[in-house]
């Protein structure tokens, strides 16, 4: 179905679908086309939604409920607009600011009173397509304002048997927590005055494109390699998975990958999945034979992009090392947003350039609750 024939339902029945298979694939192109596709049914989605609401609108007002205030103006009726951050003037309004364009007294107003927040819709966009980025949808991702803690199981007592009319005895579980702050992440995009000829729909998705594109990457790595320090807690971090081991110094080996496997609890293994750089992925593992010569890699036959090792799902990232493998339970790693990204723009930076500067600025952080879940595995020093 073409995406101008699509109702509501239909675009989010795919939006759903689409997210599913982008979580199971392991495929860049086949994530960049998903992009690119989800960012087309979410315009689609916000027309929808603005359309209908103007029926609800007009249905209001042929039945004298609900009514705009309304002015005279030569004798016709002009309909007050509205500025809701969920609204199509709102949006307007706060995309023309953001490419320096003349804003109306109603427009300026409205802008100040939600100091300038990001319209819904275009919030919408960027939240989802951050989403669709393989390694964010692999943790556990929140949106709880503020610093936020998670309890993580400790000490669990497995339950026990009793006899009938026996009292049961409480066993002494303990839990701990983990605590998030909201560590500040920027991205600054440095453009020229062209910016202003662009459309409204244009920019909009030019402007979400680059700073997701940006923001995407700098969380990804920190979700790998984050320090900890003004920045997430990295599941590569030293001391953060102390399930360790090494692989064979001249080449991954299929004994290798079952040691691997082997290492995580059985109570994780359904969601486990490998995750690893591309260059040990195409070099080392793809050609990988079991001791009856067949291929480790499993190409589901319903999604060619799904690759699987042994069963168990590929996330193939450049930010991971390329001597090293993590498998087992991504999404015990807690990874929380503590504020909606806010985008603002500067012209005074480049005033002698004519360039205009937009900065992009979310508050986050992530850290590995569940380190039994999780191993990681690195090339050997000696062989």
């Amino acid at each position: 179905m073409e995406l101008k024939d699509m109702n509501l339902n239909d675009v989010e029945s795919r939006l759903f679908d689409l997210d599913k298979q982008v979580k199971e694939s392991n495929s860049v192109d086949f994530v960049k086309d998903a992009q690119k596709e989800k960012e087309q049914l979410l315009q689609r989605k916000a027309e929808l939604q603005e359309l209908e609401q103007r029926k609800k609108d007009i249905f209001s007002i042929e039945n004298g409920a609900g009514q705009k205030k309304e002015e005279r103006m030569g004798g016709y009726k002009v309909e007050e607009k509205t500025y809701g951050v969920n609204t199509p003037e709102y949006r307007m309004a706060f995309l023309k600011q953001m490419q320096g364009k003349e804003l109306d007294v109603e427009e300026r107003t409205a802008l100040t009173a939600a100091s300038a927040v990001i319209p819904t819709t275009t919030m919408n966009q960027i939240i989802g397509q951050l989403e669709l980025a393989p390694m964010i949808a692999a943790v556990d991702v929140s949106y709880i304002p503020g610093n936020v803690s998670f309890p993580v199981e400790n000490v669990i007592n497995d339950a026990n048997w009793v006899e009938m009319a026996t009292a049961a005895t409480d066993a002494a579980d303990s839990l701990s927590m983990i605590t998030l702050g909201a560590y500040k992440l920027i991205k600054t995009i440095e453009i020229t005055a062209d910016v202003q000829a662009m459309g409204i729909d244009a920019f909009e998705r030019w402007l979400v494109a680059r700073l997701v594109n940006k923001l995407e990457k700098a969380i990804s790595n920190a979700i790998l390699n984050g320090t900890g320090k003004n920045q997430p807690t990295g599941l590569l971090k030293s001391g953060e998975i102390t399930n360790t081991g090494t692989f064979t110094k001249d080449g991954l080996t299929y004994e290798d990958i079952l040691g691997i496997i082997a290492s995580i609890p059985s109570q994780y293994m359904p969601e486990a999945q490998f995750v690893l750089h591309r260059t040990l992925f195409y070099r080392e593992v793809l050609g990988l034979t079991d001791t009856n010569g067949k291929p480790v890699i499993v190409r589901d036959p319903q999604s060619p992009a799904k690759l699987n090792i042994l069963g168990y799902p590929v996330l193939v990232d450049d930010n991971c090392p390329a001597d090293t493998i993590i498998f087992g339970r991504t999404k015990g790693y807690k990874f929380n947003f503590a504020s909606m990204p806010t985008v603002k723009s500067d012209e005074s930076v480049g005033f002698r350039s004519g360039t205009t500067v937009y900065r992009g600025m979310v508050l986050c952080d992530g850290k590995l609750g569940d380190k039994n879940g999780l191993c990681v595995y690195k090339r050997a020093t000696a062989a």
